[in-house]
């Protein structure tokens, strides 16, 4: 009799559980980056205005009139990645992608699961508010064990010189000789803290855009029962998932944007600036002076493009997978 009252309890609390939970997260966040790849670095490309793509901003990448353009961005990125850089360059890349993407999904999702059983209990305890909390805490959970790799990311990304193939150890060697370190004074920040630039504006980026990213989701599958019927989601479930994952995403894409490319910014500009670090104020106005108003909104076409799939196929996939697994 024991046992059977407290299996429930266990079965929503345990290790096993935890462990269930990181991995329909993590399968998630694989299938979502996956699936938009390519769409990420050129992403990554215009919102730091690199020179080779700044003056694409603004134009219809798949316009069928410049498919034999010899100056079109993706043609950039297949000659200087001898035609494999529209898709990561090459299995290094997508390392680095995975061993952040990954982890980060796996520890967002289990988090958002944990914070949600904390701060709702019961149905009747939900709120707009609570939600917004719970998602709000993913991020400050996930990002300081897998911001290094989104770094790395973006500059390897942002690397567009012909005839050379970026490489994680390169990157990383690169990122460690930033700045002037002197062992001599033990209070001198150490190279390790090279690896978080931008760091304080991701998070800063991440707290309303998790937090409103979660909050769209449960509430549009509220409603969607509430409109179409529990018996209707339920026959389109995949379909009706997609769709409302598009819409949060979009949502929150639109509204953080600009913070995203201050973000961006900020994360390549060691190659300029290896000697220190960019503040926020310092960061918003070199995006300003190169572009105007309009350089806060560089890229936001594919971005757009690129995250409102990612985010809809990767709350899709978390769903299939809690369904698998059992969570």
């Amino acid at each position: 009799m024991s046992a059977s009252t407290t299996t429930p309890s266990n079965h929503r609390h345990g290790w096993d559980f935890a462990v269930r939970s990181a991995l329909a997260g993590g399968f998630a966040g694989a299938a979502a980056k996956t699936a938009v790849a390519p769409l990420e670095r050129v992403k990554i490309l215009f919102q730091t205005q690199n020179a080779d793509f700044q003056r694409f901003s603004g134009e219809c990448l798949c316009d069928s009139e410049d498919e034999y353009r010899p100056d079109t961005p993706y043609r950039i990125m297949e000659r200087s990645r001898e035609c494999l850089g529209i898709y990561l360059e090459n299995e290094r890349n997508y390392g680095v992608v995975s061993a952040r993407s990954i982890p980060h999904a796996a520890i967002s999702y289990t988090v958002y699961e944990k914070a949600k059983r904390i701060l709702m209990p019961t149905p009747e305890s939900q709120s707009s508010l609570r939600l917004f909390l719970a998602g709000s805490i993913t991020g400050l959970f996930a990002l300081p064990t897998t911001y290094p790799f989104e770094l790395i990311r973006v500059r390897m990304a942002i690397d567009t010189k012909a005839n050379r193939q970026p490489s994680v150890r390169n990157a990383i060697s690169t990122i460690w000789s930033e700045g002037r370190w002197t062992s001599s004074n033990p209070l001198s920040p150490t190279p390790l803290l090279n690896f978080y630039r931008g760091f304080p504006l991701t998070v800063m980026a991440a707290i309303p855009y998790r937090g409103g990213l979660f909050l769209a989701w449960e509430t549009l599958n509220a409603k969607s029962v509430e409109i179409l019927g529990e018996e209707t989601v339920q026959a389109n479930r995949t379909t009706v998932h997609l769709a409302i994952g598009a819409v949060a995403a979009s949502i929150g894409e639109v509204f953080i944007y600009p913070l995203g490319v201050i973000r961006r910014t900020q994360q390549a500009s060691g190659v300029e600036f290896p000697e220190r670090m960019l503040g926020f104020r310092e960061t918003t106005r070199q995006v300003w002076t190169k572009a105007g108003w309009r350089g806060f909104y560089a890229g936001m076409g594919i971005g757009l493009v690129k995250q409102i799939p990612l985010h809809s196929i990767s709350l899709t996939s978390w769903q299939l997978a809690k369904r698998v697994l059992d969570v």
